[in-house]
């Protein structure tokens, strides 16, 4: 009998720790994430394997280089921010987080199950808003569902994990659908914290 009471408070402690920290997240996806290259997708490759994977043929571009599918309306300035910046800030104070991207782009979330519309500074007074759902799995793993204002979806995830050499990294698989794209953009971007000065 009290093999089977110790056992089963053993379970019970476990199963509350694991869901409270898994509800709460983890502490060290706080901080400035800068991306590394050398691990990541190259945003515009995805893109064009994307077309020809939907049976559309990659047309010229009059831009060259590096970033040459960013920019476009207001309404998909979601997918270019995840996608394409650099850093990544991430703001995470029980149940709010942000993540905070270049030009102040900002997406807010809540880990209790609320939905929060994102915004970015300076867009006009009564334009349609994207909006998110997030919600955890372990203290190590972010999911969000996001409906951008072009009435698209983009599905991601954000892992907490080890390099080879030990340090932490932030794993970012996306899954971009906008509206009027006939399939979805897969990208899988790395990055690396920002060390304090």
């Amino acid at each position: 009998m009290t093999i089977k009471l110790t056992a089963l408070i053993a379970l019970l402690t476990t199963f509350i720790s694991t869901n409270l920290y898994a509800e709460q997240g983890n502490p060290a996806f706080n901080g400035v994430w800068v991306i590394n290259e050398e691990l990541s997708d190259d945003t515009d490759k995805q893109v064009e394997k994307a077309i020809k994977d939907s049976g559309g043929k990659v047309g010229r571009t009059k831009k060259k280089g590096k970033g040459r599918y960013k920019g476009g309306p207001p309404e998909q300035a979601m997918y270019d921010h995840i996608s394409y910046d650099e850093t990544l800030t991430f703001q995470y104070d029980t149940p709010e987080f942000k993540l905070i991207y270049e030009e102040g782009f900002q997406r807010v979330f809540h880990s209790d199950g609320r939905r929060r519309s994102v915004s970015a500074r300076g867009k006009p007074r009564g334009e349609r808003e994207d909006f998110a759902f997030a919600s955890w799995s372990g203290p190590n793993k972010l999911f969000v569902e996001a409906r951008p204002r072009d009435g698209g979806r983009t599905n991601e995830v954000y892992t907490l994990k080890k390099s080879s050499e030990g340090q932490l990294l932030l794993h970012v698989e996306l899954k971009l659908t906008p509206l009027l794209f006939s399939g979805s953009v897969h990208i899988n971007r790395y990055y690396e914290k920002q060390k304090q000065p």
